[in-house]
């Protein structure tokens, strides 16, 4: 008679195996590997095949969901995430961008199934759920929704008015739950609190008014970046850039804020977004130069809160001060952002494990508290985004 499987009798797969051996071998060489770092010169981050690697990782997250959505990423813990709606969009304009530098003919596709596969897990009100697929509670909410409204946009070159109506239909559900104030409604915004860093989503709706002369969106937008402002402190520290109440700001959240407000600043015109970007840089980038590498983590007098870096937030950071290069042609930008981008672009993963080959963790060490012993899918579309801006500053 068969036997049902029980947890202590389940029969593991060859990814239990290769978890089970990894993790402790993993954890075993970030520990050596960041207390070298306090004895050893740096060594060089960037190499010559990471690009590809990444682009490579985002293809895998897409194939492990059936190609409908990528996934969140690879656990050390879980395995395989499920799909996940916000990075998925913004996913999508890092496969087009590097498909229209590098043959690629799958990536276009996969980024308009991706499109396709948005359209299709659509909230009815027009917004886009919190969390990976299968997750609760099932709330539709201001980031993810503008998150997917940047893939949309994306889309629209090659595409044209293919995904129009789902983009309309997700701009007026942020216009519908922005208040006077420039502050949306609780009731969409992740922990139900406000956030600075939704100067991603008004980024989003200013590149669907300039491209639909939505002068409504366009109003919304820069009613919330007026808010986003307000919140800066001289010292260039943004109140509410929390991903939850309790927490110190991280670096990914932080940049998050400052590339909203400075792609908005690229197409408004307004140098007082450009201000505050610069501001809040030249902290980061003296504490970058001082440290040798960015804590995960500051409190409000810009005092390391954490031991860990989050390499999201390395990198994105990275990715903001080559912007600001390309911008204004300050050297000094420019070195800032190689230097981030090489810390984190050495921590990828180049080993013969498929399943991570590629990635970047959420966290140096492995098991710091952004994403612990997790490779997030939006980590690589960080790394391959500053990689072809690293290109193109360099070839300047």
């Amino acid at each position: 008679m068969r036997r049902r499987a029980t947890a202590s009798n389940a029969v593991l797969t060859p990814d239990h195996l290769r978890r089970a051996v990894s993790l402790p071998a993993l954890v075993v060489r970030d520990a050596a590997q960041a207390q070298a770092a306090r004895r050893l010169p740096a060594s060089r981050g960037v190499r010559d095949d990471a690009l590809d690697l990444a682009v490579g990782y985002l293809r895998r997250t897409h194939d492990v969901t059936g190609r409908r959505g990528s996934s969140m990423g690879y656990s050390l813990l879980e395995g395989w995430r499920s799909a996940y709606p916000e990075t998925t969009g913004y996913v999508i304009g890092t496969l087009l961008e590097y498909a229209s530098r590098h043959p690629a003919p799958d990536l276009p596709v996969r980024a308009r199934e991706m499109g396709d596969w948005e359209t299709a897990v659509q909230a009815p009100d027009g917004g886009v759920t919190q969390g990976a697929i299968g997750s609760t509670p099932v709330r539709s909410i201001v980031f993810n929704t503008g998150m997917v409204l940047h893939g949309w946009i994306d889309l629209r070159d090659s595409e044209g008015e293919r995904y129009d109506d789902s983009a309309a239909r997700a701009v007026r559900f942020l216009v519908d739950n922005l208040g006077p104030d420039g502050v949306w409604s609780e009731s969409v915004e992740y922990s139900w609190i406000p956030h600075v860093y939704n100067s991603r989503v008004a980024w989003a709706m200013l590149r669907w008014a300039d491209a639909t002369a939505d002068d409504g969106a366009r109003h919304a937008a820069e009613r919330h970046l007026e808010w986003v402002l307000g919140r800066q402190r001289p010292n260039g520290w943004f109140d509410d850039c929390v991903f939850k109440p309790g927490t110190q700001p991280s670096t990914h959240g932080i940049a998050y804020t400052l590339r909203g407000l400075l792609e908005s600043q690229a197409l408004t015109g307004e140098s007082r977004y450009l201000d505050a970007v610069l501001c809040t840089s030249e902290v980061l980038i003296r504490k970058l130069e001082v440290l040798g590498y960015l804590p995960a983590n500051f409190d409000e007098d810009w005092r390391p809160a954490a031991r860990h870096a989050c390499l999201t937030g390395t990198v994105q950071l990275g990715g903001v001060w080559l912007r600001l290069f390309q911008i204004g042609g300050d050297d000094r930008y420019l070195n800032a952002g190689l230097k981030a981008i090489d810390l984190a672009a050495r921590r990828q993963e180049r080993g013969p494990w498929r399943a991570t080959r590629g990635a970047l963790a959420g966290s140096f060490p492995v098991w710091g508290r952004y994403a612990p012993l997790q490779y997030p899918n939006w980590a690589a579309k960080f790394l391959a985004d500053a990689l072809m801006l690293r290109d193109d500053c360099l070839a300047i």
